[in-house]
């Protein structure tokens, strides 16, 4: 995703080799936006962590057993959270300190927890809320301090689950850098594919703004914020992601209308529960 492709361009630069490592059920966009870049590309079926072949685990091999080579290791260094935390004095200072709300999704969890962090240490009030794709055990997490899905439980889980068509978002372990900023998510929200894809819709047609899933999916959360807040505050989330990398699954009619999830083009907000 977004890591891969940032890590590809900065190699390229520094006159290094990049090897990404991504599950084979991403957006083909992306694996060719990263050989563009100059990057290898190995896509793999989708496996559980604990696995040996999860990508992961193929990427920290692959690393230990190239001369020189360095595994960067994602969900778990804690760059990304540091990182995040000049994003929350962006938001600071572009607002003026006035800022009654953050809200977004976590996959390697940098974002939400680097922000909120920031935020939090500066204006006691703001609140924090996650939006969680389905399949996803944080918002669980969040909510009962269990990681837990009901897609999960015995008899339910299947040996090759699709959970949701969002990519880069949701995840069902706790990472290094969400757990930095795990105690400072107020409440969490959960979202559907339904409402991220129709989000999606409503972005481009009202705002001109054309986003992937990830993005769609922060924006639903948003709405669900604004909406358990009331008016008159002032609501922050992250467009982390472009619609052209998603052109052949969330922005393909063709794919929706298979997975049941072809967009209604509502006039209304009303698609967000």
């Amino acid at each position: 995703g977004s890591t891969g492709v940032s890590l590809s361009l900065v190699t390229a630069a520094l006159g290094c080799k990049c090897h990404v490592v991504l599950p084979d059920d991403a957006a083909i966009e992306k694996a060719e936006l990263l050989q563009a870049y100059g990057a290898s590309v190995e896509r793999v079926r989708p496996v559980s962590i604990s696995h040996r072949d999860h990508f992961v685990n193929i990427a920290r091999r692959k690393a230990e057993s190239t001369e020189g080579g360095f595994f960067s290791n994602q969900f778990e260094n804690l760059a990304n959270f540091r990182a995040h935390l000049k994003t929350g004095e962006e938001i600071y200072t572009q607002t003026g300190g006035r800022v009654d709300a953050f809200v977004a999704a976590a996959g390697t969890g940098g974002t939400i927890a680097g922000i909120s962090s920031y935020l939090k240490s500066r204006l006691s009030s703001v609140r924090v809320f996650l939006i969680d794709p389905p399949g996803s055990s944080l918002y669980n997490r969040v909510k009962r301090g269990v990681m837990y899905t009901k897609v999960e439980a015995e008899g339910k889980r299947l040996k090759n689950p699709f959970d949701t068509i969002t990519e880069g978002i949701g995840i069902n372990r706790l990472t290094r850098n969400f757990t930095e900023g795990e105690h400072l998510i107020d409440e969490a929200f959960q979202g559907t594919d339904a409402e991220a894809v129709e989000m999606a819709r409503w972005l481009v047609r009202e705002d001109g703004l054309f986003v992937g899933s990830s993005s769609a999916m922060n924006c639903v959360g948003a709405l669900k914020a604004a909406r358990a807040l009331g008016p008159g505050h002032t609501i922050v989330t992250i467009l982390c992601d472009g619609g052209q990398r998603h052109l052949s699954k969330f922005h393909s009619r063709a794919y929706l209308k298979k997975m049941n999830l072809s967009p209604r083009d509502c006039a209304t907000l009303d698609f967000v529960n």
